[in-house]
């Protein structure tokens, strides 16, 4: 009589665990490898019911499915690879089409041409000792067409007339009289009559690339100068359009611990500042020179853009109020 009982208790024990795994897998006869629970891949529809049993309408896809990779997966992901190394490759045959073309420029004497061409390729460069190269190239260039008296699309040339001066003849032309002297190597303000002055002709802006720790002077968007920089610690250095607003000659650092005059160790501006114009909540942002050389190519200002002095002292030659100064990452 006993073990009528326990073989009863058994094959209601037996069936009772056949009837759990069916209701978990299903009927059609699938074998409990492990628990629904524990697999990752056994994702059931959240019906808001607790101990409701999972049908196998619920199971989202299956371990076996998981490792298949959709057709049109497989075909999108080759069609993109393809586009990369063709778009790769369209590059290099334009960046070796342009290179022949600034050789056939400067054989032929097209220096202003060559240096645009050099210019449009130095900023798609990404190549950073090509991209040196091409900047050397660029400086002696623009040695020829920007500070030298050589005859240039970029600039044309003024006969000095009676009662002019070097104030007047910027007014004029819309420059500064520092950057006419610069341009013509010259010491001081005296002018002859009939002395012949060149003056450069369209828009001159600022570039500053945060990334490579560069400021780039360009006329009419090319590459004319450029300089090493320092920029804001922490991520200090703001970007986007801003405007010079004004500009001083040793000027006094108004500072949060307090107000340091030129020539003050505490005084971090240096020789010059060039003052942007505030926008809505940016203010007090410039460029400047500096008292620490070493902080040239890193990011210890407090914000803005400094140069070592000799190049803050050339540069604040260049600009004038409402010149253009791009900030970017």
């Amino acid at each position: 009589m006993y073990r009528i009982i326990i073989s009863l208790s058994c094959i209601i024990l037996i069936q009772n665990s056949v009837v759990s795994i069916e209701y978990v897998f299903g009927n059609d006869k699938v074998r409990l490898a492990r628990s629904a629970s524990s697999d990752p891949f056994l994702k059931p529809e959240n019906t808001g019911e607790e101990g409701g049993h999972v049908s196998e309408a619920n199971i989202l896809f299956t371990i076996d499915e998981a490792d298949k990779k959709p057709v049109e997966d497989v075909v999108e992901k080759n069609a993109t690879e393809k586009k990369k190394k063709r778009i790769v490759r369209d590059k290099k045959k334009k960046s070796i089409l342009d290179q022949k073309l600034v050789s056939e420029y400067l054989k032929k004497g097209k220096n202003f041409e060559a240096r645009n061409e050099l210019s449009d390729l130095y900023f798609k460069e990404t190549d950073r000792k090509y991209r040196n190269e091409i900047k050397n190239k660029l400086d002696e260039l623009n040695e020829i067409l920007v500070f030298s008296k050589v005859p240039s699309p970029d600039a044309v040339f003024y006969e000095v007339k009676s009662g002019d001066s070097l104030v007047k003849i910027a007014k004029k032309f819309d420059t500064s009289y520092a950057f006419i002297m610069r341009i013509n190597n010259k010491s001081r303000t005296l002018i002859k009559i009939g002395e012949r002055l060149k003056i450069l002709k369209g828009e001159l802006s600022l570039l500053v690339d945060k990334s490579d720790y560069t400021l780039t002077i360009l006329l009419d968007g090319h590459f004319i100068k450029q300089y090493p920089v320092g920029i804001g610690k922490s991520n200090k250095t703001p970007v986007g359009v801003f405007f010079v607003d004004n500009k001083l000659i040793n000027p006094t650092w108004y500072s949060p611990e307090g107000v340091y005059k030129y020539g003050n160790p505490k005084n971090v501006l240096g020789t010059r500042w060039i003052g942007f114009e505030d926008r809505n909540d940016l203010y007090g942002y410039g460029i400047h020179g500096t008292a620490n050389p070493g902080s040239i190519g890193k990011d210890m200002s407090n914000g803005c853009i400094r140069l070592k002095n000799e190049n803050v002292e050339e540069l604040f030659d260049f600009v004038k109020t409402k010149t253009r100064v791009v900030m970017q990452e």
